[in-house]
């Protein structure tokens, strides 16, 4: 006020003649200074604001940035997980005892069970097609062979990652589908033995569900192969063309896919980075229009001071209403803005939450643990077997006993020997491809293989396991390898809770109900808590800090394969967990 009161004081004595009389300032000179005053205001006003704008849709566009390329990472590792799954199953495929079999026999009856075997994993896998060629180029054997379209008979030896394969033993390649005329990523392998080339196993990779996803997004989703013209996209109109030109108002976010050379492209907009510097500019505008209205009431109040006094009041409280209004506006825009922020940081915590259980889930459980065992089960048996020759061999057969020593030596040395075949044999049983087929299988052999198989950490556990007898003519329907997957599985779970305990105790008990088998094994540890029991068998779920979450889930559904179940007790001293098999029927006199 002080600071206008001294501006108007000096106009006035500019405006006063040598008598002290009041003059009027002349137009011609008057008008062209408020013209100027103006003129600078509004530029002054307006380079303001544009700074503002400026400021608010550079940050705006940061954070708006860095959400898009969050989602294209995701987008990305679920592609990356999805191509990785596929490769795995061609590298599987290709060192098939199955596949290189039927291809050195050059069969046909082996050729159909390979076929159909290749039907069975091609839906496990979500695999388009799965198929094996020849060195010829001929297909002899595919997932599609008892459909109209069967690869079966086709000669595919023209085909870039055929020669590829063949030549390097691997190959990758997107292209049309001669049949289907769907693109697809085809995985290529060489199967080869004896250091000759037999055939490639092939398995195709089709992206309509991953492209679906895409076009129910926001945003367009593109992966653009090594030349750049456009691979994967929910718009099919656009692949095998150039990447879409991009306006002034769209943001391309690129991810580089490893392996194959592609790039992931998301094309997104800008809109609401202008937005928000849009609303910091009308914020900022209507800050300095209610500073423009506060020093236009107080030049009017300066001016009507000597209006009366309730004239004044009344002014003054219609202007305390119009602040007041504009202030609740902002406000409520202030208020409008902190909920979105704290929107936007939610989004961030929950997708952080989603990439740790994604980068978890793709980690492999190890399976050395029962090789260390059973590597440390041997070294014992030959440790001894070398003592008792040395001694065998520093012995003079003449002398008194020398013989005698020398005959309990070799027999000792020959129990070792068996010791150490058993060991190996039950190694190389449990390590054998597993087969889908459910017979009848001893359950007796496959008890004590399972201990076998563990007695290493059995020990390291400090562990004492009890067992009842189980008749050796029982049997159960099952395949032995799964069911000794799932018998080790559970000692081991077992072993593991009860490390650190002071009577650590396992105890495998049998009972039967009529044509169904029950084998129970419980240990005496802390138990299942009952958040976890609740959900045990459901993927992920896992109380150790290093755990899948699968082990359990895959024993679950072996029994179930094997027409059984498998199900868990826990009282808060002991977890219990109960295999139901089905028994076998007698065999035929």
């Amino acid at each position: 006020m002080e600071f206008h009161t001294e501006k108007l004081s000096i106009v006035r004595n500019f405006a006063k003649d040598y008598d002290g009389r009041m003059l009027l300032v002349p137009r011609k000179i008057l008008l062209p200074l408020l013209v100027l005053a103006g003129l600078a205001c509004t530029a002054g006003l307006g380079l303001g604001l544009w700074g503002v704008y400026s400021l608010s849709y550079n940050g705006a566009l940061r954070i708006v940035s860095e959400d898009v390329e969050t989602r294209a990472r995701l987008r990305a590792a679920v592609l990356q997980s999805e191509m990785e799954r596929q490769t795995t199953v061609s590298l599987v495929l290709s060192d098939d005892s199955d596949v290189t079999a039927a291809l050195l026999s050059n069969r046909p009856a082996l050729y159909t069970s390979v076929s159909q075997k290749l039907e069975r994993l091609r839906t496990q896998t979500r695999s388009a097609v799965i198929y094996i060629i020849q060195a010829s180029g001929q297909t002899v054997s595919a997932s599609n062979w008892a459909l109209p379209v069967s690869f079966v008979g086709s000669n595919y030896s023209f085909r870039p990652y055929f020669r590829e394969a063949m030549a390097n033993g691997t190959a990758t390649q997107f292209a049309l589908g001669t049949v289907s005329r769907k693109p697809g990523l085809f995985f290529a392998r060489a199967v080869t033995a004896s250091g000759r080339r037999l055939g490639v196993v092939v398995v195709k990779m089709e992206f309509d569900p991953i492209e679906a996803t895409w076009g129910g997004l926001g945003e367009d989703t593109y992966v653009t192969g090594p030349t750049g013209e456009v691979f994967l996209t929910a718009h099919p109109e656009r692949r095998f063309k150039p990447l879409p030109a991009l306006t002034d108002r769209q943001i391309d976010t690129v991810i580089d896919l490893p392996g194959v050379g592609w790039k992931l492209h998301v094309i997104s907009s800008d809109q609401a980075a202008r937005d928000t510097a849009i609303a910091a500019t009308l914020t900022a505008a209507l800050a300095l229009g209610l500073l423009g209205t506060l020093s236009a009431w107080q030049w009017r109040r300066l001016r009507q001071r000597r209006q009366s006094a309730a004239r004044e009041a009344e002014y003054r409280e219609r202007l305390e209403r119009d602040v007041a209004t504009r202030t609740e506006a902002l406000s409520a825009t202030n208020e409008r803005l902190s909920k979105e922020v704290r929107e936007r940081r939610t989004a961030e915590r929950r997708l952080s939450r989603l990439q740790a259980d994604l980068v978890q889930a793709n980690k492999l459980a190890s399976l050395g643990q029962i090789t260390a065992g059973v590597a440390h089960e041997i070294n014992q048996p030959v440790a001894t077997i070398r003592v008792l020759a040395e001694t065998a061999a520093s012995q003079k057969p003449s002398a008194r006993g020398a013989k005698a020593l020398i005959a309990e030596n070799l027999s000792a040395i020959i129990r070792m020997c068996d010791r150490l075949g058993h060991i190996t044999s039950e190694l190389r049983t449990f390590s054998r491809k597993a087969s889908s087929d459910v017979e009848p299988v001893p359950l007796k052999e496959a008890v004590e293989s399972s201990i076998l198989l563990n007695e290493s950490r059995l020990r390291d556990h400090r562990v004492t396991l009890n067992c009842d007898p189980i008749d050796p003519a029982l049997r159960v329907m099952a395949s032995r390898v799964r069911l000794e997957q799932v018998l080790v599985n559970l000692l081991q779970n077992a072993f593991e809770a009860l490390d650190g305990a002071t009577d650590a105790q396992v105890r495998l008990s049998l009972s039967a109900d009529g044509d169904r088998v029950r084998l129970r094994v419980a240990d005496n540890g802390p138990g299942l808590p009952p958040e976890v029991q609740a959900q045990l068998f459901t993927p992920f779920v896992t109380t150790k800090p290093k755990g899948l979450g699968l082990g359990l889930v895959i024993a679950h559904d072996i029994l179930r394969d094997f027409g059984g179940a498998l199900s868990a007790e826990s009282d808060g001293t002991g977890a219990t967990f109960i295999l139901t098999l089905r028994k076998a029927p007698d065999p035929a006199p």
